[in-house]
C-alpha cells in the first residue's frame, strides 16, 4: 500500500473516534446527523433564546436512523473535553433531554455552555456525527435583583423575585458586617433598635439584599463546577426612620407581598412581617434595657390560647422572621448589657433564659432548626443558628419560620405583641455583674381580649403549569418532540412537563393519576427542576392527569407541602396518534 493511501485511511480513521465520554466503538459512522438542537423553558415551540435564568430542557430534530438512542452532552467548551462536560446523559430514548440539577450561572463570549447530541445504535457499533452545538449562557434576568418595597417603622421590604427559595439581607453600616436571610420579602431593623433605641428612630438604615436559590438537593455538575446559591445583590437602599410618639402598643401592620392595615386583615403567600405603635420600655429591678422590648406570638384564636408561632425578643417597633441569622444573642449580665446599650450589636444567638408571665420557658421559632419537629416556637428549646453567609447557605440549618396554609377566606392566624422586660436571676442584689432574664410583662390573652390584635390569612402560592396553553412538550409519531396543541395536551409519548418557580420552593412533586375525580395517585415524582419526562410511554396509552406542588422547607416538618397546581389533563395516544402539530 502506497505510504500516502496509509497516512489517509488513518486520517479517516481519527475522524470517526467519537469523544472518549461517549463509549462508542470506532466501527463506522451513521448518516443523519440530529439537528435543530435547541433549549427551551416551558414549551418546545417557544422562540430559541441563548440565555436562561434556571436550567432549561432541550430537544432536536430526531435522526433518520431505525432503533437505537442519543448521547446528550453538555460542556463548558465547544470542544467536549472530558473535564469540561457539566452533564451527560448516554441512554436518551427520545429526541429531548431534560436535566434535574442546577446550572452554575455562566456568561461567555459568547456562551458559556454548550450541548450537542447525536444517535447511537443499540448494540454500540454505529453513531451519528455530533450535533452542531448549541450555546446558551445561564444568568439572573434583570428583574432578578430586588427592588425596594414602602414598608411600616421598623421594618425593610422588597419585591419578590420569581425561583427565589429566599433572600440575605445585608446591613451595610454594621461593622463588622453580617448577613442574615429569610424567606420572605421583608425584615426588621432590630440591629438598630435594641437596647439603643434612640438611635434607631432617627438614623437612616442602608442596605442591600439578594435572591437565593436552593441548590442543595440537586445533583452538581459532573465535572464539580459548583452552582452558586445567591443572585446579584441589589443597589444600596435607605430606610429612613422617623420619631414615633411612645404609648400602648398595639399591632398596626400586616406586611409582605400584601399590606394589611385591619384587624380583619388579608392574606398572604408570604409569611408576614408585624409592626405596632412602640410604648415605652417595662423597667424592674432598676435595670434599663436602653430600649423598650417587645415579643410577637400568633394564635389560631381570637382567644390567643392556641399558639401556634413564637417570635423573637426585639427592641424595634417590628418584627419579621429570618431563617438564618436570628434571634438575637441577648445580654446574659448587665456587663453584656452594657456593652450592648454602647452600641455594640451582640448578633445572632441565645435567648438565653427567657420564660412568659407564668415562669415557663419561651423559645423563639427563629432558634428551632428545620431538622426538628413540632410547630415553631412552640416547643421549649431551641437550638441557636450559626448565622452564616449565604455564600453557604445550603450547609445552614434553616428554621421553622414558615406557617401553614391557613384555609382563606374562613381560616386565618391572629397576632399580638407584648411588652418583654429584663430581671435579675442573682442571687446577690449588690452583685457587680448581674445575671439577666427575660420575661414577658403581659398575657398575650389578655392582650387580645382587650382588641390589641390582627388578624391575617396565610396560602401558598400555586405552581403555575399552564397559560393559555399547558406547559406540555411530548414525541409525535414521526419522533419529533412538539409542544402540546390546544388546551387539552394530546402527545404519543413520553410528555415533558413544565411549570413556573413556585414562591418559597425547594423542591416540586408530581403527581400522576387514571381518574380526575376521585383522584388515585398512580405515580408520584420529587424533582428539584421546573421540568420532568413523565413516566409515560406509548404503552401508557389513554387521559392521564397531573398536578404540580412546591416542597417548602422552612415549614414545619410534616407540613411543608403547598398548594397543588390546578390539574392538568394530558392525552397519550400512542399508536392511535393522528395529529401532528
Amino acid at each position: 500500500m502506497p505510504r500516502f493511501a496509509l497516512i489517509a485511511g488513518l486520517a479517516l480513521t481519527l475522524a470517526i473516534v467519537p469523544s472518549a465520554s461517549s463509549g462508542v466503538r470506532a466501527t463506522g459512522v451513521a448518516a443523519g446527523v440530529p439537528s435543530a438542537l435547541h433549549a427551551f423553558l416551558l414549551r418546545a415551540d417557544e422562540p430559541v433564546a441563548h440565555e436562561y435564568p434556571r436550567t432549561p430542557s432541550f430537544a432536536w430534530a430526531p435522526s433518520p436512523e431505525h432503533g437505537g438512542h442519543y448521547q446528550f452532552e453538555l460542556a463548558t467548551s465547544q470542544r467536549f473535553q472530558d473535564g469540561s462536560i457539566v452533564f451527560k446523559d448516554t441512554k436518551v430514548q427520545i429526541p429531548a433531554e431534560t436535566i434535574s440539577r442546577q446550572l452554575p450561572w455562566m456568561v461567555g463570549q459568547p456562551y458559556a455552555l454548550w450541548a450537542h447530541v447525536r444517535w447511537v445504535s443499540d448494540n454500540a457499533m454505529q453513531a451519528t456525527r455530533w450535533s452542531v452545538p448549541f450555546g446558551f449562557n445561564m444568568r439572573w434576568l434583570d428583574q432578578d435583583v430586588p427592588q425596594q418595597w414602602p414598608a411600616p417603622e421598623g421594618l425593610i421590604r422588597w419585591k419578590p423575585v420569581q425561583g427565589a427559595t429566599g433572600y440575605e439581607v445585608l446591613y451595610v453600616d454594621i461593622h463588622p458586617s453580617k448577613s442574615f436571610q429569610t424567606t420572605t420579602n421583608v425584615a426588621d431593623e432590630r440591629e438598630f433598635f435594641t437596647f439603643h433605641s434612640n438611635l434607631g428612630y432617627t438614623m437612616p438604615i442602608r442596605w442591600r439584599v439578594r435572591a437565593i436559590r436552593d441548590v442543595s438537593s440537586t445533583a452538581p455538575p459532573t465535572n464539580g463546577l459548583p452552582p452558586v446559591s445567591y443572585g446579584p445583590w441589589s443597589p444600596v437602599f435607605t430606610s429612613q426612620n422617623t420619631p414615633q410618639t411612645i404609648g400602648t402598643s398595639s399591632p398596626t401592620d400586616t406586611v409582605s407581598d400584601q399590606w394589611g392595615k385591619t384587624k380583619l386583615g388579608h392574606q398572604f403567600h408570604l409569611t408576614p412581617g408585624f409592626a405596632w405603635n412602640p410604648e415605652a420600655q417595662v423597667v424592674t429591678d432598676g435595670i434599663d434595657a436602653g430600649s423598650p422590648l417587645y415579643r410577637v406570638y400568633v394564635f389560631t384564636d381570637t382567644h390567643c390560647v392556641n399558639r401556634i408561632f413564637t417570635g423573637s425578643i426585639v427592641g424595634s417597633p417590628a418584627w419579621a422572621p429570618r431563617t438564618v441569622g436570628g434571634p438575637i444573642q441577648l445580654p446574659a449580665s448587665t456587663k453584656e448589657l452594657t456593652a450592648a446599650k454602647g452600641g455594640r450589636y451582640p448578633g445572632a444567638g441565645s435567648e438565653g433564659a427567657a420564660i412568659d408571665p407564668a415562669g415557663s420557658t419561651v423559645a423563639a421559632a427563629e432558634g428551632i432548626s428545620s431538622k426538628g419537629s413540632g410547630s415553631p416556637g412552640a416547643a421549649s428549646s431551641s437550638a441557636a443558628p450559626s448565622g452564616a453567609s449565604a455564600s453557604a447557605a445550603t450547609a445552614q440549618p434553616v428554621a421553622n419560620v414558615d406557617l401553614w396554609d391557613s384555609g382563606w377566606p374562613t381560616g386565618r392566624y391572629y397576632w399580638t405583641v407584648v411588652p418583654v422586660t429584663i430581671f435579675s436571676m442573682s442571687d446577690d442584689p449588690a452583685a457587680v455583674d448581674l445575671k439577666l432574664g427575660y420575661q414577658d410583662a403581659a398575657v398575650p390573652q389578655d392582650e387580645c381580649e382587650a382588641g390589641s390584635m390582627m388578624g391575617f390569612g396565610k396560602v401558598s402560592r400555586p405552581v403555575v403549569t399552564t397559560a393559555g396553553k399547558p406547559f406540555v412538550s411530548g414525541v409525535a409519531p414521526t419522533g419529533r418532540t412538539v409542544a402540546a396543541v390546544g388546551q387539552h395536551a394530546e402527545v404519543y409519548a413520553s410528555p415533558i412537563v413544565a411549570w413556573q418557580p413556585a414562591v418559597g420552593a425547594t423542591t416540586y412533586q408530581v403527581e400522576l393519576s387514571r381518574t380526575l375525580y376521585p383522584w388515585h395517585m398512580a405515580k408520584r415524582v420529587t424533582t428539584p427542576a421546573t421540568s420532568l419526562e413523565l413516566p409515560l410511554t406509548k404503552f401508557n396509552a389513554g387521559t392521564w392527569f397531573y398536578r404540580v406542588r412546591g416542597i417548602n422547607q422552612a415549614l414545619p416538618a410534616g407540613a411543608r407541602a403547598m398548594t397543588w397546581s390546578p390539574i392538568v389533563r394530558i392525552k397519550i395516544t400512542g399508536d392511535q396518534f393522528t395529529i401532528v402539530k
